[in-house]
């Protein structure tokens, strides 16, 4: 009976620091909105801004690229060239491909297959 009246004691001397720690406790660790859920929110919304601000990138790139085309024929011309291998009547054309490329090549006729 002692341990139990010592105890009763304690918790009447420090009943708002009991209160406080009971809150904290809540607060820190069991809610929902915890220090230890926020943490991992935190590095997910860091790499959601990050992710947002390299869309953001090319979204500028691909729109001056646009605007270039639309403007300046001899950008048609480049491009068509370039990536279609496009030529005029009296050219000869030669592509040359890098290893990346070539790998590239290689796994994409791999999948057809």
């Amino acid at each position: 009976m002692s341990k139990i009246h010592s105890v009763w004691l304690f918790m009447r001397r420090h009943k708002y620091l009991l209160t406080i720690l009971i809150i904290v406790l809540i607060v820190g660790v069991v809610d929902e909105d915890s220090f230890l859920n926020r943490h991992p929110r935190r590095v997910r919304i860091d790499m959601l801004r990050q992710e947002i601000a390299n869309y953001k990138h090319q979204y500028d790139e691909a729109d001056s690229k646009i605007r270039e085309l639309e403007n300046n024929p001899k950008a048609v011309e480049k491009i068509a060239r370039e990536r279609y291998h496009m030529k005029r009547a009296n050219e000869d054309v030669f592509v040359f491909v890098g290893e990346e490329e070539e790998v590239t090549q290689e796994l994409s006729e791999a999948d057809a297959e």
